[in-house]
Parts: C-alpha cells; sequence; structure tokens
C-alpha cells in the first residue's frame, strides 16, 4: 500500500510497505532548515506517528545533502527577541518534541552532509545508516548558533569528550569517524545504502511493535525536562545574540565571522523591534 500526502511543501512523505518515508525536500539548499522545513517536519511525523500502515519511520534528504543545518539565509537576521522566540517556541521545539515522542523506529539514512541540526536530527534517530561520503558536524556554533539538542541526548549515546569536542570546535566527522564515536550504526558505500537499510527493516518486522514502543518509553526517560528546557532557552540566547547576526552575515557573504568577545547580555538582541531601531 502506498499513501503519499501533497500537502507539505518542503518534505516528501510516503508510506509504502510498512515504511513512512520522510524526505527533506529542498536539495537547492542541500535541505536547510527552514521555518517551513521545521513545520513539514513534524507534520510529517505526526502522520507517521499516528500512520497505521507505518511501521518504521525513514528520514532521508533529497540531492546531495542529508541537511546542512539551520537556514541562517532566512532565520539570521531575527529583529527581536519575540519573533526568535516565537520560532525556538512554535516551530523548533514541536518538532523535536514530535521527534521525540514518536515511538515507532526512527532510522536516519544519511548520504552526504549532516551539519547543524541535521546532525541532530540523525543523532536523535534510532539507528543511523550513512554512505561513506557522508560527514557530520555540530557546527551551530560556527554562524553564532548552537546544536542545543546535542547536548541533551548525546552524553546517552556517543563518546562524550568527541561530542564536546565537535561541538566546541564545529569540526566534521568522516562517516567512519562518526561511526567509531557512536553517532553512526553503520558505513557504507553509496550502493549499499538502500540494501542496508532494507534488511535493517526486514530484522525490525521481526520484533513486536509493542516491544519496540515499549523499549522506547524506556529510553525516553533519560530525556530531562530540565535539561530541554535549558537546551531551548540557551539556543534561544544564542540565536537573539550579534554572534549570530554577525555569523549568519558572514555565512552568506561567504567570509570569516567576526564575533564579539563578550559573553553579557550587551551582545544579545533587544526584547522588541521597536528598542531595536531606536
Amino acid at each position: 500500500m502506498r499513501v503519499v500526502d501533497m500537502k507539505l511543501e518542503n518534505v516528501q512523505y510516503m508510506v509504502t510497505n510498512n515504511i513512512a518515508r520522510i524526505e527533506m525536500n529542498r536539495p537547492q539548499v542541500l535541505n536547510a532548515l527552514s521555518k517551513g522545513m521545521f513545520r513539514d517536519l513534524r507534520r510529517a511525523l505526526v502522520l507517521a506517528t499516528k500512520s497505521r500502515n507505518a511501521q518504521v519511520v525513514e528520514i532521508t534528504g533529497a540531492g546531495k545533502a542529508f541537511s546542512a543545518g539551520l537556514d541562517v539565509r532566512e532565520v539570521g537576521g531575527f529583529k527581536s527577541r519575540s519573533k526568535a522566540r516565537e520560532f525556538v517556541y512554535g516551530l523548533v521545539k514541536p518538532f523535536w518534541d514530535q521527534l521525540f515522542k514518536c515511538e515507532k523506529p526512527v532510522i536516519s539514512l544519511v548520504d552526504g552532509p549532516a551539519y547543524g541540526a541535521g546532525a541532530e536530527i540523525a543523532l536523535a534517530s534510532d539507528i543511523v545508516i550513512a554512505s561513506t561520503e557522508s560527514t557530520f558536524a555540530f557546527s551551530g556554533g560556527r554562524v553564532g548558533a548552537l546544536c542545543c539538542i546535542s547536548g541533551v541526548i548525546g552524553p546517552f549515546l556517543m563518546n562524550g569528550r568527541k561530542l564536546v569536542e565537535m561541538n566546541l570546535t564545529g569540526t566534521p566527522l568522516s562517516a567512519t569517524e562518526a561511526m567509531n564515536y557512536g553517532l553512526v550504526n553503520h558505513s557504507v558505500p553509496r550502493e549499499e545504502l538502500t540494501p542496508t537499510l532494507e534488511k535493517i527493516i526486514r530484522e525490525i518486522m521481526h520484533v513486536s511493535p509493542i516491544s519496540n514502543s515499549s523499549f522506547k518509553r524506556i529510553r525516553k526517560t533519560d530525556l530531562s525536562k530540565t535539561k530541554l528546557e535549558t537546551a531551548y532557552k540557551e539556543l534561544l540566547r544564542t540565536i537573539t545574540s550579534m554572534d549570530f547576526r554577525e555569523g549568519s552575515s558572514a555565512f552568506v557573504a561567504k567570509r570569516a565571522p567576526e564575533y564579539y568577545r563578550q559573553h553579557d547580555s550587551s551582545s544579545e538582541y533587544p526584547e522588541s523591534e521597536t528598542q531595536y531601531h531606536s
């Protein structure tokens, strides 16, 4: 049975052979995560979670990338804290909430760069299959933002010291390195991606759905509400900073950023647009 949802602009969603396939579909910008992408990813996850025909959820990216991370061209210029807050708590948080809520096995199929929030989506998946051509980076800090979710779930899933280094430097890992550090389950040649995915799905189908959902419920107990609240608060702090404004501008202009080397509130955006323009 094949079910396709045509209402999603930034994501291709279909259910076939008991697999809900969610494909990020902005290949022209390496599937960068825009406001619309966050919204459509959440909607697709809701559909997959509710679907009686879907037993496994696959997340992948169209074109040459899994996802380049946050679309700084779209969200790199918040003019007030209220607009940034609306983005974090109205779009980003609901997406992550829905991904964490999904009790079906979630597999990320990565072929190409998975950077920033794209790498976090892979990290948050139950199983990650990556081509050997793929690279992974928690690169939010390179544009003055933050890979906040990696700090919440990363310590339970991958080498802790490498997790810290990846966030503090933004340096990418190859798929093989990512597998060695626990970010990736399987690193295979590109031509083996689909066969590997199909093999794992066949094995999942031998396991009781209620057993899998119960295991995921147990896993979810690692998610501290306090840590998640702190993560979103710190994400908001970074994307309302002058560093994020500078990092985004530098990224678009393809130049090196010149960050403010200070860490107090004077480097953050004002509370209102009126204050910003004064």
